[in-house]
């Protein structure tokens, strides 16, 4: 099997059932986003970015020091009000052929309703159909449990020692699931 070179031109656009992922681009930062990194938002919890206040130029910095890199940033969008709910990030390690998953629904209306779970399963379904890395690999803090729930329920395998505070998870395989503009895929190995 030839593995896909990647090249930062990628153009992502998958449509879901509920939402659809598209590259993040400069134009989201927008005062919605900016919301979720107030430091009051509940999503980020266990997250590096949680308790610390971010400007729009903090934001706009990331989002180029992302872009500048081998790294894939998407936005996660409602079908229904192209309005922006989250995003994912995918740090990709070429050297150990995976990537790094991390995702924030920063609306809180759209916790708890699947969409975590729907774009994990489009964006890991297309790394992986298209040869960019071999593995996703994803992982988070024991108290995290919703994250912990996501990963279990994307199949995820458990590698991490149980008396690290971090619990770690991969996937070398395709994920079994009908999207609504994805033909049914094979499993990967």
């Amino acid at each position: 099997m030839e593995k896909l070179r990647f090249t930062k031109v990628i153009n992502i656009f998958l449509k879901g059932k509920n939402i659809y992922i598209r590259n993040f681009i400069l134009k989201d930062i927008n005062k919605k986003y900016i919301s979720w990194f107030s430091g009051k938002n509940h999503s980020l919890v266990y997250s590096r970015h949680y308790r610390k206040k971010y400007s729009r130029n903090n934001l706009i910095n990331y989002f180029h020091t992302l872009n500048s890199s081998n790294n894939l940033y998407i936005g996660i969008f409602d079908l229904k009000n192209n309005e922006i709910v989250g995003t994912i990030s995918v740090y990709l390690n070429f050297q150990k052929n995976e990537g790094n998953l991390g995702i924030l629904i920063g609306d809180e209306e759209y916790h708890s309703k699947g969409i975590g779970k729907e774009a994990c399963k489009l964006i890991i379904n297309y790394i992986l159909k298209s040869k960019i890395v071999r593995t996703i690999v994803a992982g988070t803090k024991k108290e995290n449990i919703k994250m912990i729930n996501l990963m279990k329920n994307l199949k995820m395998k458990k590698i991490a020692d149980s008396n690290s505070s971090i619990t770690n998870y991969k996937t070398n395989k395709l994920i079994k699931w009908l999207g609504k503009n994805l033909k049914k895929l094979e499993l990967f190995v």
